[in-house]
């Protein structure tokens, strides 16, 4: 019997495409998702004019590139391909570094180069925006003092603070070494006497004095164990900063487990089709000790990813009445009422406070605060008919400069909105986030003298 292998061949093939058409449509089979940041395409909208634009089409093969069956697997295949065979990522944030560590781009700029690239080249206007946020740290530090309000600043390490021998060799030697946050801020600091808590230091010289890993090989973050120690301190800081009794954590004896979020949170990024062969993680119990003399203050942190690490072991329901995380100053979590910085009473949410953290990591004290100092600092000195009066008379400025409408006017028309609203944005943006420009109190290194003689009441 002669087999005929081009019909077995296109039978085959029929019912591959057949497969991958009804996995298309329907998804029977429900694969992990791929991790990382995703943005979904919705199916294109089929219209004249988008036919005649040939529009539809882009879009049609965007949607079918993003949607096919096994769309998951196969990338998953792929990416394992490069990684066992080149030891190449498809990942562009992740970068493998020797002996099997894993490190973030960003980590491995700022080793080498300096992230102020990412914020200007010119190291003097770097510096200028290091100095200003120094100084409204301190400011707001001072003014909180007043209302028994204790803000600080907490520094976790970057992984290549801690481990940059394991560094993969450096790739961005298109730029001379720029300005570091961390090495401008740290004597800055001690200089204005603004509270912070410098774990860099602090891990780097209990590295090798400690039996567990502070970052783990295939993550970005602080392990959990190191992450939960430090914070283990923050709480003692925070006892001796605001003369106030806390709940404290007893640590139980480390245990190896497998691994906790976000322990991998790289190797996950990967999205490979194999697990990478596990390394010993350790981890640790938290109990909170009990004490009826203890009070429970109201914790507000604003910060990076840093902290979720902390969330993830620290019982703060526990320790804390309140304890919302604004991350990076936008989304907030671990707040049943507010869910967005944009809905919130600001002036309300500042004063409720009993102490509020800046948690940020080397790599992202480039934009500390992510624009809360200068917005506290205005609501410390100004009230409401103050802060409002200045943006009415800044847009009757606008108005009254014929150079300064002109260009108001053509972003108008680029943005597709009036002339006032983008007056009265830009008029906004100047008084919050741009504050010494508008009230001359605010400027130098002198503490301000104004006050919102609304917040003593």
């Amino acid at each position: 019997m002669k087999i005929n292998f081009n019909k077995i061949l296109f039978i085959i093939t029929i019912v591959l495409f057949g497969i991958i058409f009804v996995q298309s449509i329907w998804h029977p089979i429900n694969f992990r998702p791929l991790d990382g940041a995703t943005y979904k395409t919705e199916f294109p909208k089929l219209t004249f004019e988008s036919y005649k634009d040939n529009s539809f089409q882009n879009n049609l093969n965007k949607y079918s590139q993003e949607n096919f069956g096994f769309r998951e697997w196969a990338l998953r295949f792929y990416n394992q391909y490069l990684w066992s065979f080149y030891h190449k990522t498809n990942a562009e944030i992740v970068m493998e570094g020797k002996d099997g560590y894993l490190y973030e781009n960003l980590c491995v700029r700022d080793h080498y180069q300096s992230l102020m690239y990412n914020v200007t080249e010119d190291t003097a206007f770097m510096l200028n925006l290091f100095e200003t946020d120094a100084l409204r740290m301190w400011k707001v530090q001072e003014l909180l003092k007043e209302h028994d309000i204790h803000i600080f600043v907490n520094i976790p390490p970057g992984k290549n603070d801690i481990y940059p021998e394991y560094l993969p060799e450096n790739v961005y030697n298109d730029k001379p070494d720029g300005v570091h946050a961390y090495d401008y801020y740290k004597p800055k600091f001690d200089e204005l006497g603004i509270n912070y808590i410098d774990h860099v230091t602090y891990f780097q010289d209990v590295k090798d004095k400690v039996d567990y890993p502070l970052f783990p090989k295939t993550g970005t973050h602080w392990t959990n164990i190191a992450a939960t120690y430090a914070f283990d301190s923050v709480i003692d800081y925070m006892e001796v900063l605001g003369k106030k009794n806390l709940l404290n954590v007893q640590i139980s004896e480390k245990y190896i487990d497998k691994n906790r979020h976000p322990d991998n949170d790289l190797e996950q990024l990967l999205n490979l089709a194999l697990p990478i062969k596990p390394n010993k993680n350790y981890y640790a119990d938290v109990t909170v000790i009990p004490d009826s003399a203890a009070v429970k203050p109201n914790l507000l942190t604003i910060g990076d990813s840093y902290f979720w690490t902390i969330s993830y072991n620290i019982p703060l329901d526990t320790i804390f009445n309140r304890h919302p995380y604004w991350y990076y100053n936008s989304t907030i979590y671990f707040d049943e009422h507010n869910h967005s910085t944009n809905e919130i009473n600001f002036e309300e949410e500042l004063m409720s406070a009993d102490y509020i953290m800046l948690n940020y990591c080397t790599t992202q004290l480039y934009d500390l605060g992510s624009k809360f100092l200068p917005k506290a600092l205005v609501y410390l000195c100004y009230s409401d008919e103050e802060r409002n009066a200045k943006v009415e008379q800044l847009i009757n400025n606008m108005r009254n400069d014929q150079n300064w409408y002109n260009s108001l006017s053509e972003k108008a028309k680029n943005q597709n909105v009036t002339v006032e609203e983008v007056m009265r944005n830009d008029a906004m943006y100047l008084v919050y986030q741009q504050p010494e420009s508008c009230f001359s109190d605010l400027k130098g290194y002198k503490l301000p003298e104004n006050r919102n003689e609304s917040l003593f009441k």
